[in-house]
């Protein structure tokens, strides 16, 4: 009688070496192979999620006034600076929010002017925020910290992302 061994190189011969030392190195290989892959295709997801600063569109914040009294209101102003060829969407809208620890009053939805022509986000306009200050307040500046989320698109390539942009920012106290 003959015997034949049967090798991962010869797939005919190979059903009753499926789980030999040459089928194990071989899965093990994939295995790590894909692995890699996997890791290397995540790391674009942290950028598109907000986890770091965006490259399409410029974001800063100023509050107006700067000096506010206790018990008074004023506005943040967003002013959007998009590269060439992206534009920030009016809708969905910019929305802003606090952090929970921050002792500001976020006073209806942000206003926002839209471009006639295109129907985006005018980004020669601020976005603009009613806040209000409590009464109680009694620190000469209070530190506001939140989150500004919009979506911006490109117009050559037809991609859309959503970003969440963490600001700061400090309004000193009139006594």
């Amino acid at each position: 009688m003959l015997l034949v061994r049967a090798s991962i190189r010869d797939p005919i011969m190979c059903f009753s070496c499926l789980w030999g030392p040459d089928f194990i190195n071989f899965m093990m290989r994939t295995l790590r192979f894909y692995m890699a892959v996997v890791l290397l295709a995540g790391s674009p997801l942290a950028v598109a999620s907000g986890a770091t600063p965006n490259d399409y569109v410029r974001l800063e914040v100023r509050p107006a006034p700067a000096l506010m009294r206790p018990g008074a209101s004023g506005v943040i102003e967003f002013h959007f600076f998009p590269a060439d060829g992206i534009h920030v969407n009016a809708d969905p809208p910019v929305q802003f929010s606090l952090d929970s620890a921050v002792t500001v009053i976020i006073s209806g939805k942000p206003v926002m002017t839209t471009d006639p022509a295109t129907g985006y986000l005018s980004t020669g306009v601020p976005v603009k925020q009613e806040i209000s200050l409590p009464r109680s307040s009694n620190a000469r500046q209070v530190t506001v910290k939140g989150t500004v989320t919009y979506f911006y698109c490109s117009d050559s390539e037809g991609w859309c992302n959503r970003q969440k942009e963490r600001v700061e920012f400090t309004i000193t106290l009139k006594p």
